[in-house]
């Protein structure tokens, strides 16, 4: 084994003096040899430690990948990130992409502005997803933004307040977990949409009740309610809902039947 390997040293300080230039000083071409073949015997005869190298590989990946997801981040351990999912986004753009080729309907220019529209919600959403991130802290829920400087390049290098504050209400991003009225998933927590959840900490005279037409969406004076496209894994906000004990009222939408 020991011969093979000087065999093979003295091969590739061979190999090495084909890739030397010419020099105009024949003596100094052959201090050269001379230094990098006791150099190989050195490393042979264990009298020096071999010089440890790397190759650093750099690669711009997919959003999607999963490198982007928590394993990558580096928080608190008081703290959950939760995945990001680009299922909303995807499929919106998708729904855009086959109105616009595949038109349905005998008028094309419908087609087209449904389909233009699906394709600008759904780039819209995808950005929200790439930029904003649900996290768990030991006492509250808060939505923040990434502080990456080119948005899918790369994991997360941390995280921030959202630079806006809650744009109906104007207050920060950040619930407190016994402020939690109710929590769910629309229209499931299997095939998510929407998130939802309403709180008591926002101060009643900043509450927005909404409404559908000439009906009120909320007429219970019990609570602020949020919705929020399902940018983030359904699976995982539900866990962390429940671990923290966030109130919750009925079962979750999606499993009303479901037996125990």
């Amino acid at each position: 084994m020991k011969l093979s390997s000087l065999i093979f040293a003295l091969a590739g300080s061979g190999g090495a003096a084909a890739f030397l230039q010419p020099s105009k000083s024949p003596q100094l071409q052959s201090n050269l040899l001379r230094h990098e073949e006791k150099s190989n015997v050195a490393f042979l005869t264990g009298e020096v430690a071999p010089k440890s190298f790397s190759l650093h590989m750099v690669a711009i990946r997919s959003p999607f990948w999963p490198a982007f997801d928590s394993n990558d981040k580096e928080v608190s351990s008081d703290e959950f990130i939760v995945d990001r999912d680009f299922s909303v986004a995807t499929t919106l753009m998708a729904v855009g992409i086959w109105l616009t080729c595949f038109g349905p309907s005998n008028y094309h220019e419908v087609d087209m502005i449904g389909g233009i529209f699906h394709i600008w919600f759904g780039a819209f959403i995808g950005k929200q997803t790439m930029k904003t991130r649900a996290v768990f802290t030991k006492d509250s829920f808060e939505l923040r933004t990434v502080t990456n400087k080119h948005l899918g390049l790369q994991a997360d290098k941390g995280l921030k307040p959202k630079e806006r504050k809650n744009y109906v209400l104007g207050t920060d991003n950040t619930w407190k977990f016994d402020s939690f009225v109710n929590w769910d998933f629309f229209p499931s927590v299997d095939l998510p949409i929407l998130v939802y959840f309403k709180e008591t900490q926002t101060p009643k005279e900043v509450q927005i009740k909404g409404s559908l037409g000439a009906r009120q969406m909320d007429r219970r004076d019990n609570g602020q309610m949020h919705f929020f496209p399902a940018y983030a894994n359904a699976k995982q906000l539900r866990e962390q809902f429940e671990v923290h004990r966030c109130q919750k009222i009925g079962p979750v939408h999606g499993e009303e039947f479901k037996k125990n």
